[in-house]
């Protein structure tokens, strides 16, 4: 019984301490203080953007060498220029 409870807390040490060790690098890959506009912005938003662009445009080509309609073809030509206009305002909102 006691083995038990010494490895169920030294896990659990070791798992807090793997945790806290992590956060500040988390931290500083999503949010980043801006001194000129005293606030915090979250950074990963405008990568996620990216990242939703790529996509999209990858499935544009997808659609347009598997020839479909019109209609889907349109569909993603809209979702592409939805995601350019959400990233050309965060840009701006970031100035």
């Amino acid at each position: 019984m006691f083995i038990k409870v010494k490895s169920l807390m030294s896990s659990t040490v070791l798992a807090g301490t793997l945790i806290l060790s992590a956060a500040p690098a988390m931290a500083r890959d999503y949010w980043h203080w801006h001194d000129k506009d005293q606030k915090w912005e979250r950074r990963a938003d405008l990568r996620s953007d990216r990242r939703d662009l790529d996509q999209a445009r990858r499935q544009l080509e997808y659609d347009r060498t598997h020839h479909a309609s019109r209609r889907t073809i349109a569909q993603d030509e809209t979702r592409i220029s939805d995601i350019e206009r959400d990233i050309r305002a965060d840009v701006h909102a970031q100035r």
